[in-house]
Protein backbone atom coordinates (compact mmCIF):
# COMPACT_ATOMS: atom_id res chain seq x y z
CA UNK A 1 0.00 0.00 0.00
CA UNK A 2 2.80 2.17 1.05
CA UNK A 3 4.45 1.26 -2.48
CA UNK A 4 1.44 2.20 -4.24
CA UNK A 5 0.99 5.57 -2.64
CA UNK A 6 4.53 6.57 -3.52
CA UNK A 7 4.44 5.21 -7.52
CA UNK A 8 1.01 8.11 -7.11
CA UNK A 9 3.14 10.43 -5.57
CA UNK A 10 6.12 10.17 -7.40
CA UNK A 11 4.02 10.66 -11.16
CA UNK A 12 2.17 13.72 -9.65
CA UNK A 13 5.58 15.14 -8.21
CA UNK A 14 7.47 14.71 -11.71
CA UNK A 15 4.21 16.14 -13.82
CA UNK A 16 3.92 19.27 -11.48
CA UNK A 17 8.25 19.44 -11.75
CA UNK A 18 7.84 19.67 -15.48
CA UNK A 19 4.66 21.69 -15.41
CA UNK A 20 5.96 24.63 -13.06
CA UNK A 21 9.53 24.19 -12.48
CA UNK A 22 11.58 23.28 -16.52
CA UNK A 23 11.18 27.12 -17.34
CA UNK A 24 12.86 28.04 -14.33
CA UNK A 25 17.35 27.34 -13.16
CA UNK A 26 15.98 25.08 -10.06
CA UNK A 27 15.19 22.14 -12.38
CA UNK A 28 17.80 19.53 -13.85
CA UNK A 29 16.76 20.38 -17.82
CA UNK A 30 16.60 24.13 -17.38
CA UNK A 31 19.38 24.57 -19.85
CA UNK A 32 18.16 21.94 -22.25
CA UNK A 33 14.47 23.19 -22.17
CA UNK A 34 15.66 27.35 -22.23
CA UNK A 35 18.73 26.79 -25.10
CA UNK A 36 16.04 24.42 -27.45
CA UNK A 37 13.27 27.38 -27.19
CA UNK A 38 15.63 30.02 -27.65
CA UNK A 39 17.29 28.07 -30.96
CA UNK A 40 13.80 27.00 -32.37
CA UNK A 41 12.54 30.56 -31.68
CA UNK A 42 15.65 32.48 -33.53
CA UNK A 43 14.46 30.70 -36.63
CA UNK A 44 10.98 30.75 -36.66
CA UNK A 45 10.93 33.55 -38.62
CA UNK A 46 12.35 31.45 -41.73
CA UNK A 47 9.13 29.50 -41.43
CA UNK A 48 6.46 30.07 -43.75
CA UNK A 49 3.37 28.28 -45.61
CA UNK A 50 2.76 24.27 -44.36
CA UNK A 51 5.29 23.11 -41.59
CA UNK A 52 5.47 19.97 -40.94
CA UNK A 53 6.46 19.04 -37.32
CA UNK A 54 7.88 15.37 -37.59
CA UNK A 55 7.70 13.79 -34.18
CA UNK A 56 6.14 16.39 -32.62
CA UNK A 57 5.09 15.38 -29.16
CA UNK A 58 3.10 17.71 -27.43
CA UNK A 59 3.74 20.51 -29.96
CA UNK A 60 6.05 22.27 -27.61
CA UNK A 61 6.94 24.90 -30.58
CA UNK A 62 3.88 25.70 -32.11
CA UNK A 63 3.26 28.83 -30.08
CA UNK A 64 6.85 30.28 -31.55
CA UNK A 65 5.53 29.96 -35.26
CA UNK A 66 1.60 31.96 -34.95
CA UNK A 67 1.39 33.79 -37.50
CA UNK A 68 3.99 32.73 -39.27
CA UNK A 69 2.59 29.76 -40.92
CA UNK A 70 -0.55 28.74 -42.62
CA UNK A 71 -0.88 25.56 -41.34
CA UNK A 72 1.30 23.37 -38.45
CA UNK A 73 0.70 19.56 -39.23
CA UNK A 74 1.99 17.57 -36.11
CA UNK A 75 3.26 14.15 -37.31
CA UNK A 76 3.99 11.30 -34.75
CA UNK A 77 4.91 7.39 -35.24
CA UNK A 78 1.56 6.23 -33.75
CA UNK A 79 -1.58 8.08 -30.91
CA UNK A 80 0.67 6.33 -28.17
CA UNK A 81 4.63 7.75 -29.27
CA UNK A 82 6.21 10.53 -27.58
CA UNK A 83 6.71 11.49 -24.11
CA UNK A 84 3.35 11.37 -21.61
CA UNK A 85 1.54 11.39 -25.41
CA UNK A 86 0.99 13.49 -28.10
CA UNK A 87 -1.27 15.96 -30.06
CA UNK A 88 -0.22 14.38 -33.62
CA UNK A 89 -2.68 15.42 -36.21
CA UNK A 90 -1.13 12.37 -39.00
CA UNK A 91 0.70 9.56 -37.44
CA UNK A 92 3.28 7.10 -39.37
CA UNK A 93 6.52 6.37 -40.05
CA UNK A 94 9.68 9.25 -40.41
CA UNK A 95 11.25 6.91 -42.77
CA UNK A 96 7.61 6.62 -44.94
CA UNK A 97 5.79 10.11 -44.30
CA UNK A 98 2.35 9.65 -45.09
CA UNK A 99 2.41 13.10 -46.74
CA UNK A 100 2.41 14.17 -50.82
CA UNK A 101 6.14 15.19 -52.20
CA UNK A 102 6.90 18.37 -52.62
CA UNK A 103 3.55 19.38 -50.58
CA UNK A 104 4.94 21.39 -47.25
CA UNK A 105 7.02 24.51 -47.12
CA UNK A 106 8.92 24.06 -43.74
CA UNK A 107 9.76 20.96 -41.76
CA UNK A 108 10.65 21.10 -37.77
CA UNK A 109 12.81 17.95 -36.58
CA UNK A 110 13.78 18.15 -33.43
CA UNK A 111 15.34 15.96 -31.25
CA UNK A 112 14.10 12.80 -33.62
CA UNK A 113 17.20 11.88 -35.84
CA UNK A 114 18.44 10.17 -32.15
CA UNK A 115 15.54 7.95 -32.18
CA UNK A 116 15.10 6.22 -35.63
CA UNK A 117 17.17 3.04 -36.89
CA UNK A 118 17.95 4.73 -39.89
CA UNK A 119 18.36 8.76 -40.29
CA UNK A 120 18.96 8.78 -44.07
CA UNK A 121 15.85 7.06 -44.86
CA UNK A 122 14.41 10.18 -42.70
CA UNK A 123 16.06 13.14 -44.51
CA UNK A 124 15.15 11.54 -47.77
CA UNK A 125 11.74 11.47 -47.04
CA UNK A 126 12.17 15.17 -45.47
CA UNK A 127 13.64 16.32 -48.52
CA UNK A 128 10.72 14.22 -50.80
CA UNK A 129 7.71 16.18 -48.57
CA UNK A 130 9.86 19.47 -49.43
CA UNK A 131 8.58 22.24 -51.75
CA UNK A 132 12.19 23.61 -53.75
CA UNK A 133 13.05 26.61 -51.76
CA UNK A 134 12.18 24.84 -48.55
CA UNK A 135 13.45 25.12 -45.09
CA UNK A 136 14.36 22.38 -42.59
CA UNK A 137 15.14 23.31 -38.77
CA UNK A 138 16.69 20.39 -36.86
CA UNK A 139 17.84 19.89 -33.92
CA UNK A 140 19.83 16.77 -32.39
CA UNK A 141 22.19 15.72 -29.17
CA UNK A 142 25.55 15.34 -29.41
CA UNK A 143 26.51 14.95 -25.33
CA UNK A 144 22.95 13.62 -23.70
CA UNK A 145 22.05 10.98 -21.84
CA UNK A 146 20.25 7.68 -23.34
CA UNK A 147 16.22 9.19 -22.62
CA UNK A 148 14.35 6.69 -24.56
CA UNK A 149 13.81 2.45 -25.22
CA UNK A 150 14.43 4.04 -28.83
CA UNK A 151 17.60 5.81 -28.30
CA UNK A 152 20.23 4.92 -31.35
CA UNK A 153 22.23 7.77 -32.46
CA UNK A 154 24.86 10.88 -31.14
CA UNK A 155 25.77 13.65 -33.46
CA UNK A 156 28.69 15.06 -33.36
CA UNK A 157 29.41 18.32 -35.15
CA UNK A 158 29.46 18.19 -38.89
CA UNK A 159 27.14 15.01 -38.94
CA UNK A 160 23.73 16.29 -39.43
CA UNK A 161 25.05 18.60 -42.17
CA UNK A 162 27.26 16.16 -43.75
CA UNK A 163 23.38 13.50 -43.73
CA UNK A 164 21.62 16.40 -45.21
CA UNK A 165 24.62 17.38 -47.83
CA UNK A 166 23.95 13.39 -49.15
CA UNK A 167 19.92 14.20 -49.64
CA UNK A 168 20.55 17.32 -51.76
CA UNK A 169 19.73 19.80 -48.63
CA UNK A 170 21.88 22.74 -49.06
CA UNK A 171 23.15 23.92 -45.20
CA UNK A 172 22.85 27.29 -44.32
CA UNK A 173 24.31 26.96 -40.84
CA UNK A 174 24.97 24.47 -37.95
CA UNK A 175 25.99 25.59 -34.40
CA UNK A 176 26.00 24.45 -30.99
CA UNK A 177 23.59 25.35 -28.58
CA UNK A 178 25.98 25.21 -25.23
CA UNK A 179 29.20 25.81 -24.38
CA UNK A 180 31.12 22.68 -22.46
CA UNK A 181 30.39 24.54 -18.77
CA UNK A 182 26.49 24.35 -19.42
CA UNK A 183 26.48 20.80 -20.54
CA UNK A 184 28.31 19.33 -17.84
CA UNK A 185 25.97 21.48 -15.12
CA UNK A 186 23.09 19.61 -17.14
CA UNK A 187 24.77 15.94 -17.25
CA UNK A 188 25.74 16.83 -13.30
CA UNK A 189 22.47 17.99 -12.42
CA UNK A 190 20.83 14.51 -14.71
CA UNK A 191 22.77 12.74 -12.93
CA UNK A 192 22.80 13.35 -8.75
CA UNK A 193 19.32 15.18 -8.87
CA UNK A 194 17.10 13.05 -11.58
CA UNK A 195 18.50 9.73 -11.44
CA UNK A 196 19.79 10.32 -7.59
CA UNK A 197 16.74 11.72 -5.81
CA UNK A 198 13.88 11.72 -8.25
CA UNK A 199 14.38 7.74 -9.98
CA UNK A 200 16.12 5.90 -7.10
CA UNK A 201 13.84 4.35 -5.04
CA UNK A 202 15.26 4.28 -1.32
CA UNK A 203 17.05 8.26 -2.22
CA UNK A 204 12.89 9.63 -3.33
CA UNK A 205 12.00 9.91 0.02
CA UNK A 206 15.10 11.29 1.47
CA UNK A 207 14.43 13.44 -1.73
CA UNK A 208 10.90 14.79 -0.67
CA UNK A 209 11.93 15.81 2.81
CA UNK A 210 15.43 17.82 1.30
CA UNK A 211 14.05 19.50 -1.70
CA UNK A 212 14.34 22.69 -1.11
CA UNK A 213 17.82 21.75 -0.13
CA UNK A 214 17.93 20.22 -3.24
CA UNK A 215 16.34 23.01 -5.66
CA UNK A 216 18.95 25.14 -4.14
CA UNK A 217 22.06 23.40 -5.25
CA UNK A 218 20.55 22.67 -8.78
CA UNK A 219 20.19 26.13 -8.73
CA UNK A 220 23.58 26.53 -8.23
CA UNK A 221 25.40 24.12 -10.57
CA UNK A 222 23.34 25.38 -13.23
CA UNK A 223 24.22 29.16 -12.42
CA UNK A 224 28.42 28.07 -12.25
CA UNK A 225 27.93 25.70 -15.34
CA UNK A 226 26.65 29.13 -17.24
CA UNK A 227 29.69 31.36 -15.75
CA UNK A 228 31.76 28.58 -16.76
CA UNK A 229 30.73 28.62 -20.48
CA UNK A 230 31.15 32.09 -20.00
CA UNK A 231 34.55 32.49 -18.32
CA UNK A 232 36.21 29.49 -19.96
CA UNK A 233 34.62 29.30 -23.37
CA UNK A 234 34.49 26.12 -25.24
CA UNK A 235 32.64 23.97 -27.76
CA UNK A 236 33.53 21.02 -27.78
CA UNK A 237 31.01 19.24 -25.88
CA UNK A 238 27.74 21.16 -26.35
CA UNK A 239 25.00 18.62 -25.32
CA UNK A 240 22.73 19.52 -28.76
CA UNK A 241 23.31 21.35 -32.17
CA UNK A 242 21.03 23.28 -34.24
CA UNK A 243 20.90 22.60 -38.01
CA UNK A 244 18.86 25.00 -40.75
CA UNK A 245 18.68 23.94 -44.63
CA UNK A 246 17.13 24.41 -47.28
CA UNK A 247 16.11 22.52 -50.06
CA UNK A 248 17.60 23.84 -53.69
CA UNK A 249 15.25 23.64 -56.96
CA UNK A 250 16.65 20.76 -58.32
CA UNK A 251 17.85 17.96 -55.56
CA UNK A 252 20.77 16.00 -56.40
CA UNK A 253 21.09 13.54 -53.92
CA UNK A 254 23.19 10.22 -53.28
CA UNK A 255 20.13 8.35 -53.27
CA UNK A 256 18.58 10.02 -56.68
CA UNK A 257 17.19 7.20 -58.59
CA UNK A 258 15.66 5.44 -55.80
CA UNK A 259 11.93 5.29 -55.34
CA UNK A 260 10.60 7.00 -52.41
CA UNK A 261 9.37 5.12 -49.76
CA UNK A 262 5.71 3.57 -49.78
CA UNK A 263 3.33 5.46 -47.49
CA UNK A 264 2.00 3.49 -44.39
CA UNK A 265 -1.79 2.64 -44.30
CA UNK A 266 -2.74 6.51 -43.00
CA UNK A 267 -4.00 6.24 -38.82
CA UNK A 268 -5.22 9.67 -38.24
CA UNK A 269 -4.79 11.59 -34.62
CA UNK A 270 -8.00 11.52 -33.03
Amino acid sequence: MIGAWLRRLHGADIRWSERYLVATPLHAGFWVRRRLQSAIRSESARARGVLLDVGCGRKPYAPLFAGRISRYIGMEYSLGAGYRGNLADVCGDAAAIPIAASSVDTVLCTEVLEHVPDPDLVVREIVRVLKPGGVVICTAPFVYPVHDAYDFFRYSPGTIPALMRRHGLTVDFERPLAGTGVTLAIMLNLYWFEIGFLWTKWLYPIGLVLRPLLWCVVMLVNVAGWLFERLLPSNHMSFNHLTVAHRPDIVRSATAGTSAAAAPRLERAG
